[in-house]
């Protein structure tokens, strides 16, 4: 569960968040809907720790996101930001791996790769998963970063 308590982001003079306060609860999906440039980004940022708030309480699970060490927020928490750059020639299966960083610290185990693995086949990747990623189309692309946050989860069962 993730609670958000009486956020507040301004951006030089302008408010963009005002006392937000929310419980996204845990499992499921949540969307964040507005008109552009109303503070969405903006708030999933403070969420994820991208950004700091002028003042704010933001919990992962009981978890203090901005007193919480790092390497324990990267396994409660992911993040796609809305564009996505990488600039190495890398396979999918490699991109795919980061979200695993957190637990392996780059030194994949079998387990690891078994959830990489759940992770290509729950996005219809595995196909793909040899392939450079500027190799791909722009769905495919996108599905590929959507796994790198989905392999780092148990939400799905890995034999």
């Amino acid at each position: 569960m993730i609670k958000i308590d009486k956020v507040v982001k301004n951006y030089r003079n302008v408010s963009v968040l005002n006392q937000i306060t929310a419980t996204l609860p845990r499992g499921g999906i949540t969307a964040i809907i507005g008109a552009n440039a109303t503070g969405k980004s903006t708030l999933l940022s403070v969420m994820g720790r991208l950004l700091t708030p002028e003042c704010s309480s933001v919990s992962v699970d009981g978890h203090d996101v901005a007193k919480t060490p790092g390497a324990t927020l990267a396994t409660l928490l992911s993040i796609l930001r809305q564009e996505n750059h990488f600039t190495s020639r890398m396979t999918v299966y490699d991109l795919v791996g980061f979200g695993r960083y957190p637990y392996s610290r780059g030194r994949l185990t079998a387990d690891d790769r078994r959830y990489i693995d759940a992770a290509l086949a729950f996005l219809q990747l595995t196909p793909l998963q040899d392939r450079y990623l500027d190799e791909l189309s722009g769905g495919q692309r996108q599905r590929a970063y959507i796994a790198i946050t989905v392999s780092g989860y148990r939400l799905y069962s890995v034999r």
